[in-house]
């Protein structure tokens, strides 16, 4: 009787510091750590995963509505892995919308080959090619032409490509279909991490701002991760970096503009003297 009930407690205090255990490393130790000042984010899995997938990767787990931020961290990717070369014009705020030469613009680096990029890559700058202008591209102008019902359908042809080519991508990765409590337990540590800590200079180089933007795009979080730079990088550091300087002077609104075509546009609509309000 007497060792029955010391098996009894022996059972209810194992239980209670495995449930301790389980609490302190999911959450206590794990929000200890991204408060820590000394903490600095190493990643294991993740950058060897193009952003794209980790966007549909994310869209597959939660309720994340993030397609729209995949499109863009295309594009961004693109602009950091030197195929699209980004450049900020003067009095960019100020510019006219409808000079091809205005605003934040892009180009196609011409002394890349594509060869290497992956479909839903090609899409993207297939899609800027199309304004291509004596090999300059206004965002601006793209995302004012956007408006257009006739332009608004184009974008949503070479979008729904880039999402079929992507899916393909995706679906063929075999590493997304293992365990993912570890992955994502990462992906939760980058987002925390680039968007809600301290950062000092010390702590990122030009580079990793680059790619943690991208990352963090296409996680969802890229505004946010702007603003917490903002608070603790320099001037300077910042403006080395044309992720940063991109997304800062709006000029990713074009691909916002493409969505809202996607939803408001409805099919059989090609009238190309209206755009997508109706005006």
């Amino acid at each position: 009787m007497e060792f029955n009930v010391l098996l009894e407690v022996f059972f209810i205090l194992l239980v209670v510091i495995l449930v301790s255990y389980v609490v302190y490393t999911k959450y206590i130790k794990k929000s200890s750590l991204l408060n820590d000042s000394n903490f600095i984010f190493t990643p294991k899995n993740m950058f060897n995963y193009s952003p794209e997938l980790l966007n549909t990767y994310l869209n597959e787990k939660t309720d994340l509505n993030g397609y729209e931020d995949g499109f863009k961290a295309t594009l961004l990717d693109l602009i950091n892995k030197n195929y699209i070369i980004f450049s900020n014009t003067i009095n960019s705020n100020s510019a006219k919308k409808n000079n091809h030469s205005s605003g934040p613009i892009v180009r196609i680096n011409k002394k890349k080959s594509v060869n290497k990029l992956k479909p839903y890559e090609l899409d993207v700058i297939n899609f800027l090619k199309r304004y291509d202008k004596k090999g300059v591209i206004s965002l601006y102008f793209i995302e004012d032409d956007l408006k257009n019902l006739k332009a608004s359908k184009k974008f949503e042809s070479r979008y729904k490509s880039w999402e079929k080519h992507l899916k393909n991508e995706y679906s063929n990765n075999k590493f997304f279909r293992g365990d993912s409590t570890e992955f994502m337990n990462e992906l939760d540590d980058f987002k925390s991490y680039v968007s809600g800590r301290d950062i000092t200079n010390a702590d990122i180089s030009p580079d990793d701002i680059n790619q943690f933007l991208v990352y963090g795009m296409a996680l969802g979080i890229g505004k946010k991760a702007v603003e917490n730079f903002e608070k603790y990088l320099d001037e300077t550091t910042l403006k080395n970096s044309e992720i940063y300087q991109i997304i800062k002077v709006n000029g990713l609104n074009f691909v916002e503009q493409g969505f809202k075509g996607l939803y408001l546009v409805k099919p059989g609509q090609h009238d190309s003297n209206t755009d997508v309000y109706g005006y």
